[in-house]
């Protein structure tokens, strides 16, 4: 009889186990590729992570360090990642195989939209008070960090650049930029605020969220100013990067002193902005995406982050070109009341 009682005690607490694994074991692994450790990009996914993963019922991984969003995407296509966050400007490029960025791997389509979460702006950081504009850099040989090879960051720096007149130009051999003007590097915005703390780095650009952590951390070791941009170059730069000559994925945008402390309260400074958006793997499931849209929408005011109050569904597909919404997220977006028309079809 004992040895009986043991036989249905171990087979209830085996059947136990494993209706906790069918009920409530995360079966879902999705890793999240961002950007820099110091950037927002990062900041902002590591506490939605925390969000994402107590309202659904899967495991999430956050990557940084990844190179920005071209690699987030050329990672997307590989099969690397599951769900990234990319710049808006780049991932139309990607989906249409536009640019040198992707001319060797065409154009990429395993992906569909999320959603965009919030504004980001071209940061353009010194710490020399004589370096007034860009246009102070052509002859200097100062060293300017451009961003991670084949970055968003890399591709808004260089354009420009040349708007101001600095002699920037791509080298076939080595596939990096280089320059008669100033001295270039390509540095991730943690390793360039580092290098301009030890003086070794004259200008970074960085496209972020505002305030970006590498930033806010560097402004209380020493002085450094944000370089803005004249209307003129931002109206022609807006103009001419439609991409394909039909979307529009840049705006004016200010960076205020209730960003950053060392801009003067009475003195925006006006740049040029994108949208940080999240894309996800097609192979994911309807039910999947949608779970991870609402999620992401209901966490806003829990992140932990200050870009979060900027979140807005409103404009969470409306400068994406020709990529479609994933149908998870399209249904998500549906529910609340909003028409995506431009749905992936998976």
């Amino acid at each position: 009889m004992k040895k009986l009682i043991t036989i249905l005690m171990t087979a209830i607490m085996a059947l136990g186990v494993v209706a906790m694994a069918g009920c409530g074991g995360k079966k879902t692994n999705i890793t999240i590729y961002t950007g820099g450790t110091g950037g927002t990009y990062y900041a902002f996914t590591n506490g939605l992570q925390t969000q994402l993963s107590k309202k659904t019922d899967y495991n999430f991984t956050v990557v940084g360090d990844t190179g920005g969003s071209v690699a987030n995407l050329k990672a997307m296509q590989s099969g690397d990642c599951k769900m990234a966050i990319v710049q808006n400007d780049t991932m139309v490029n990607a989906y249409n195989g536009f640019t040198n960025n992707f001319a060797q791997t065409g154009a990429i389509k395993n992906f569909s939209v999320i959603g965009q979460v919030y504004p980001e702006v071209i940061q353009i950081v010194t710490d020399d008070p004589s370096i007034k504009t860009l246009a102070d850099l052509k002859g200097s040989k100062k060293s300017v960090s451009i961003g991670d090879v084949g970055s968003g960051v890399e591709a808004n720096a260089v354009a420009l650049l040349k708007k101001y007149g600095v002699d920037i130009t791509f080298d076939e051999g080595s596939k990096k930029y280089t320059s008669t003007d100033i001295t270039i590097q390509n540095l991730s915005v943690a390793k360039s605020a580092e290098a301009m703390k030890d003086n070794k780095l004259s200008v970074f650009f960085f496209t972020s969220g505002a305030p970006a952590t590498s930033i806010t951390e560097i402004a209380l070791a020493k002085s450094v100013y944000m370089l803005g941009l004249s209307e003129e170059v931002m109206a022609e730069f807006i103009a001419e990067n439609k991409i394909d000559n039909k979307y529009d994925v840049y705006s004016v945008q200010p960076i205020t002193n209730a960003q950053y402390s060392f801009i003067p309260a009475n003195a925006p400074v006006y740049t040029i902005g994108v949208s940080a958006t999240y894309i996800i793997a097609n192979s994911l499931s309807e039910e999947i995406v949608y779970n991870i849209t609402k999620a992401i929408w209901e966490s806003k005011g829990s992140i932990g982050h200050s870009v979060e109050s900027t979140m807005n569904t409103d404009y969470a597909f409306v400068t994406i070109g020709n990529v479609p919404v994933h149908p998870g997220a399209a249904k998500y977006y549906r529910e609340i009341g909003l028409t995506v028309d431009n749905v992936a079809q998976i």
